[in-house]
């Protein structure tokens, strides 16, 4: 198999998979992962790919933001890592607000064995999973829904919080910058980030490697904004321009 066939196989893998790692393909090729790396380039170039540390995810040119049915089938194996150890900073018994997103949504698996929790959310994804577990008090929040997010936002949704008070709030991201700024597409969806947070005594935030190095117009603050960071990152101390954002509240799993 020549270069360009190998990344037509490449390209075609990644459309099916909809992620795959350079040790995959060095693999599976048996080649270096620095020939993978110009295979990866050349592909980035032409926009078939989005490049994230370790690997690509697929990339329509067409679409500015990829809908949640799609975002849920990305890096599965590192959202449950990322999920269980944000459930080990939960306290049993707690009232946790669980935001839209695949990775909030595999946090919400795990703190299902948790004892006594009070859960609300507004993503529609963590409601028909979490409904379906005996012995749970999970509270449904409202506002105007958005298909891409997979969840309910806006002025309702805060007006819904405004005499809530919550122990903790698991948020999701669509980016990190190097100067630690977290940002998303949708101004509702950041709002209402930014409201949930503004109700809750301690904030997580969890996002998976392909987030890293984005930076879209929507902010909702800077890593040092949250109490306690957890990504698969493993090179995330590195990646930071400031010092400021590489302190003790980030866990790599």
């Amino acid at each position: 198999m020549n270069q360009r066939q190998r990344q037509e196989w490449i390209a075609e893998k990644v459309k099916i998979k909809g992620s795959i790692t350079s040790a995959e393909i060095a693999e599976e090729f048996g080649i270096s992962k620095m020939t993978v790396g110009r295979d990866f380039k050349e592909l980035e170039s032409r926009g078939v790919i989005q490049l994230f540390h370790g690997g690509a995810m697929y990339k329509d040119s067409n679409i500015l933001e990829y809908p949640i049915s799609v975002k849920s089938d990305l890096f599965v194996n590192e959202k449950k890592r990322i999920g269980q150890r944000a459930a080990e900073e939960i306290s049993d018994g707690s009232s946790v607000f669980l935001e839209t997103g695949t990775t909030v949504l595999h946090v919400a698996l795990e703190l299902t064995q948790k004892i006594g929790g009070n859960y609300y959310t507004n993503s529609l994804l963590v409601m028909n999973h979490l409904s379906k577990v005996e012995n749970l008090s999970l509270h449904s929040v409202p506002g105007k829904y958005r298909e891409l997010s997979g969840g309910f936002l806006g002025m309702e949704t805060q007006n819904y919080m405004n005499d809530l008070s919550f122990d903790y709030c698991v948020i999701g991201a669509e980016a990190v910058d190097s100067n630690g700024r977290v940002s998303l597409h949708s101004e509702e969806d950041a709002f209402t980030k930014k409201a949930v947070m503004a109700r809750s005594k301690k904030k997580i935030l969890v996002f998976d490697r392909s987030k890293i190095a984005q930076n879209y117009l929507y902010g909702i603050g800077f890593i040092h904004d949250f109490d306690t960071v957890i990504t698969d990152y493993s090179e995330i101390f590195d990646f930071f321009a400031n010092d400021r954002e590489s302190g003790g509240n980030i866990l790599v799993v």
